[in-house]
């Protein structure tokens, strides 16, 4: 199973980090980053699957494509900006951590704006209409 190998990759990408860290504090944040990289390599295929089973029932149940790409895309946005902000913190910077984390959540907004612009509409027709 692929969780076996990424909690060795972790558990070994750990370890080393902290070894290196008693001597090159800015090398632990280089294994860090190296560990984290091949982690993720290694979750790709799951997630290709994950989002594709998504994608079939959306088309099989009717709802239009463009909730679903908003959902991913907000949803990659939240993985993305955790996972940076996590990697700023381990190194240190949790100022620059909670901009990047605030830059995220804009950016959601952004995204979700036209969707809670056309439910908004729907609600103000609906209510017209009675």
């Amino acid at each position: 199973m692929d969780i076996f190998k990424i909690i060795g990759v972790g558990l070994i990408g750990g370890i080393l980090s902290m070894t290196v860290k008693q001597y090159k504090k800015e090398y632990a944040l280089l294994v860090a980053l190296a560990t984290v990289t091949v982690i993720l390599f290694f979750t790709l295929d799951t997630l290709e699957t994950a989002i594709s089973q998504i994608s079939l029932i959306t088309e099989k149940s009717g709802v239009d494509t463009r909730y679903f790409t908003a959902v991913m895309k907000v949803v990659g946005v939240a993985y993305i900006t955790q996972f940076g902000a996590e990697i700023l913190r381990d190194g240190g910077e949790g100022a620059i951590a909670l901009k990047v984390e605030l830059a995220g959540k804009v950016f959601i907004l952004g995204l979700t704006l036209p969707i809670v612009t056309e439910f908004l509409e729907v609600c103000v027709n609906a209510l017209s209409a009675v």
